[in-house]
């Protein structure tokens, strides 16, 4: 259970060296920075340099004009890039002009085929009328409309017969009648009316539109095509402008990044008369190598000290841990990060969702197919969840070859227990007196974990010195006597036949601890060396303090008793399993065409479902079972400041 190990470092320096200096922190990739500021004895220097971060713009610029022209910026190097910090923006303005007459006269020539291509899928529909634009268009006393009318609507237009309008047909697409209305001009405002209540589509033909339909067709369909190639060539001399500048803006946007970035950073600096303080976490183990960074900058100065030194300043968390039970500091990441003085939980979530999971999905089969499915996401997609199924995965192997279990078949290890164990089945679940092992074993590893959290508790109190939460805590030594206690008077009542319940049993384990329990606030008062020990009254006090009791109590038997979950589903994985087979018996049998695929079938559903409800379950196991009994994360991630080369998208 480790933390990474970290060092405050401050940087002192002239203030005409702190861009370098913040360009040198972001080049190290492990500088986590810290707001100067925040501290009293630099804050008199805040607002000072709060300028307007000049590159970003910049950087928004140049991405417009690499999106328009279909220039890949990418996250590149700028490593021989032959431009000057004052020369980018004119370099900028120099590709913008280059390419600006190129990109509107693509955007023309887009409209315009867009215009062409719409106008010919209008015209299409016309194409039955036999109409003359040119002659429509020049007429004066009269007004046409082209469209079309939903052909309930068009149905409709019989009842108006007696109105003044001529009505011509042209297509049905089987959804609209595409047609021409025509109307005299002092009638047009009642028609236009009549045939909008009748949900009419008006289409509008384009100007350009001359002749008969199918000769304004053949008209625009061969300026169509004259277009099409005027827009090819536009883009090729777009693409001959990219090509050459390609590399070069690529560098610049990666320089602009950079520099955007350690801009950026200018907020967190503080200022004392010419100079400037930078303050920043970074791990212990690259002291050497950051400060080696900024040897050669005269007049600069990095100092480190240990973290703790420095309490107003909460330290950043990184978590260290073993290849194999990394991909569970995810759970740890979901839940919070612990505190830079408390233990890092990912290993003991590794142990307990592992053999947890492991016990409740026992298979072997089932189990292959979830580490084989898990390593593939891990290895192939870098998936965390990857990770973590392809160990839970071999739990569930090692646990199903126990139980006898592979893919549902449980005879297929007989020969093997009966040469290992000296019977055909070392756990036969479906069985009766096994069913009620299975739900006591369950608990009985619940309340394990239950007690090596609370003492986890307890180990974390002693770190921090908090003398309350050792010894009066319900996660304390006050609860673990008491709740050490039950358990063993449960045992020795209910197994033993041994009756514990005597006054020397009850009074130091059962009555003193409650006593510790309830009074925990006031005792840690007083330890603390506080005069008040009730500030909201003894009588308030003691009314919260009786429903807290209550609280805990329930707590300690709800908290045991959910653990029966881990035993129940041994059980519904069994009883999963005898359901398949038996469909495969009701189609002839395992060994039929039909058997075999609900086997298969079955097979991957249960797998499936049942994995994904376990691997539920087995969390909220450790997220409330577990984690509320010693973990706080109240941590704040270790974010080592670095430069997003992310391409900014524009409308």
């Amino acid at each position: 259970m480790s933390i990474e190990k970290m060092s405050l470092v401050t940087i002192r320096g002239e203030r005409g060296q702190l861009d370098e200096v913040l360009l040198r922190c972001l080049d190290s990739g492990v500088f986590h920075p810290e707001n100067a500021g925040s501290l009293s004895e630099y804050a008199s220097g805040l607002g000072v340099l709060k300028e307007e971060n000049p590159y970003a713009g910049l950087g928004k610029k140049l991405s417009a004009i690499a999106q328009e022209a279909d220039i890949d910026l990418g996250n590149t190097s700028f490593e021989g890039l032959d431009l000057q910090n004052k020369e980018f923006s004119g370099y900028i303005d120099e590709l913008d002009a280059k390419l600006k007459k190129l990109l509107a006269k693509k955007r023309g020539s887009e409209q315009l085929i867009d215009s062409h291509k719409k106008a010919l899928a209008r015209l299409r529909h016309l194409t039955k009328l036999e109409v003359n634009f040119d002659s429509l268009f020049s007429c004066k006393y009269i007004k046409l409309r082209f469209g079309r009318l939903p052909l309930d609507s068009y149905q409709k237009l019989r009842s108006y017969s007696d109105r003044p309008f001529i009505l011509f047909s042209s297509d049905n697409d089987g959804s609209y009648a595409w047609c021409l209305y025509i109307c005299a001009m002092a009638d047009m405002q009642e028609i236009d009316g009549l045939f909008q209540s009748l949900y009419f589509e008006r289409i509008r033909v384009p100007d350009y539109a001359h002749g008969t339909p199918q000769q304004a067709i053949e008209f625009i369909e061969k300026d169509l095509r004259r277009e099409e190639g005027v827009l090819e060539r536009i883009k090729e001399q777009i693409a001959g402008v990219a090509a050459g500048e390609r590399e070069r803006a690529q560098k610049l946007y990666a320089k602009l990044c950079l520099l955007g970035k350690a801009f950026e950073l200018r907020d967190k600096a503080a200022f004392v008369k010419s100079d400037f303080v930078v303050l920043g976490h970074i791990p212990r183990k690259e002291e050497e190598r950051f400060s080696a960074d900024f040897r050669d900058l005269d007049k600069v100065t990095v100092s480190l000290k240990d973290p703790n030194e420095e309490p107003r300043l909460s330290v950043p968390v990184r978590l260290k841990n073993l290849a194999f039970v990394k991909p569970f500091e995810m759970f740890v990441d979901m839940y919070g990060l612990p505190s830079y003085e408390d233990l890092d939980p990912t290993p003991y979530v590794a142990f307990t969702y592992i053999l947890l999971f492991g016990i409740m999905f026992g298979d072997l089969g089932q189990g292959l197919m979830v580490s084989l499915l898990g390593l593939f996401l891990y290895k192939k997609k870098g998936m965390a969840i990857g990770g973590i199924m392809s160990r839970v995965g071999l739990s569930s192997m090692v646990f199903g070859f126990l139980y006898g279990s592979v893919f549902g078949f449980e005879e297929l290890l007989v020969p093997v227990h009966q040469a290992i164990f000296g019977r055909p089945h070392l756990i036969q679940v479906m069985e009766g007196h096994y069913t009620n092992f299975l739900l006591l074993a369950a608990v009985g590893v619940g309340a394990v974990i239950i007690i090596v959290s609370i003492g986890f508790n307890i180990l974390l109190g002693l770190r921090r010195r908090d003398w309350e939460r050792v010894f009066f805590s319900n996660n304390g030594l006050a609860g673990l006597v008491f709740y050490l206690a039950v358990l063993f008077a449960a045992v020795a009542t209910m197994v033993l036949g041994i009756n514990v319940f005597t006054p020397l049993y009850i009074v130091p384990l059962f009555v003193v601890p409650l006593i510790l329990m309830f009074a925990k606030e006031p005792l840690g008062r007083l330890i603390r060396g506080e005069k008040e020990l009730f500030p909201e009254g003894v009588g308030g006090f003691a009314v919260e303090s009786f429903f807290e009791m209550f609280e805990v109590l329930l707590s300690f038997v709800t908290n045991t008793m959910s653990f029966l979950r881990v035993g129940a589903f041994v059980l519904v994985h069994a009883g999963m399993m005898v359901v398949v087979f038996t469909l495969a018996g009701m189609v002839g049998g395992v060994g039929s065409v039909g058997g075999i695929v609900i086997v298969v079938v079955g097979n991957i559903f249960v797998a499936a479902m049942e994995g994904l409800i376990v691997g539920i379950q087995v969390l909220r196991l450790e997220f409330y079972e577990i984690f509320s009994r010693f973990f706080d994360g109240e941590g704040r991630p270790f974010l080592p400041a670095e430069v997003d080369y992310s391409v900014q998208e524009t409308v």
